[in-house]
């Protein structure tokens, strides 16, 4: 029978690809994309060469593998209210968002205003950001007895958010993909690295 670790491998493994080096992969089939200054999203972008692949197999495999990886923390970090609310607030808003950028492809370049698939997937990068910010500051406050989980994830939610503030300048147009990656990037590998370094908790006899 195989262990269960072993599937947490599989999503790590899922995890990392799909979501650092399948997306630059992309990216450097096209000669109108930078990892600087374009969106994650605009891989997928209605009318580009890389729709299909990002639509159809990295950002769905981001999702689902995001969530793997969150449940498994679920069964593995302590059980208190405030650890529960913050793995809620993860499991929300990144699978949600990946999913949702799948379903709901933004425009060309991504604009603010464009047709009604790019107002949802404004609205569900709206959701995300927030969502794991606050997820992550939650998980950082309650995990005071694992101060090196706590670092990484108050880490993880400066970034995130340092990244969603610098998106949203119109003087850092230029640079706003570095700024994302910046925050999904290292969401990702800190999820990752927490994951393989704990255990699923032993029931109570």
């Amino acid at each position: 029978m195989i262990r269960r670790s072993v599937f947490v491998y599989i999503a790590v493994a899922a995890l990392l690809f799909s979501g650092i080096i399948l997306p630059e992969i992309l990216g450097a089939t096209r000669n109108d994309y930078s990892s600087f200054a374009n969106y994650l999203s605009e891989l997928g972008a209605s009318g580009t060469s890389t729709q299909g692949l990002t639509n159809m197999l990295a950002f769905p495999m981001v999702g689902i593998s995001c969530l793997l990886v969150i449940i498994a923390l679920w069964h593995r970090l302590p059980s208190s209210g405030g650890v529960r609310a913050g793995l809620v607030c993860l499991g929300f808003g990144l699978p949600l968002a990946y999913l949702g950028a799948a379903v709901f492809p933004c425009d060309y370049g991504c604009p603010i205003e464009g047709s009604a698939s790019q107002s949802i997937h404004n609205l569900l990068g709206l959701i995300q950001y927030p969502l794991a910010v606050i997820g992550f500051a939650l998980l950082a406050f309650n995990l005071k007895s694992h101060p090196v989980w706590r670092a990484l994830f108050a880490l993880a939610g400066a970034l995130m958010a340092i990244g969603f503030v610098m998106m949203l300048m119109p003087g850092q147009a230029n640079f706003r993909g570095g700024w994302q990656r910046l925050g999904d990037y290292t969401t990702f590998g800190v999820l990752a690295y927490i994951v393989l370094s704990t255990q699923p908790r032993r029931a109570n006899p």
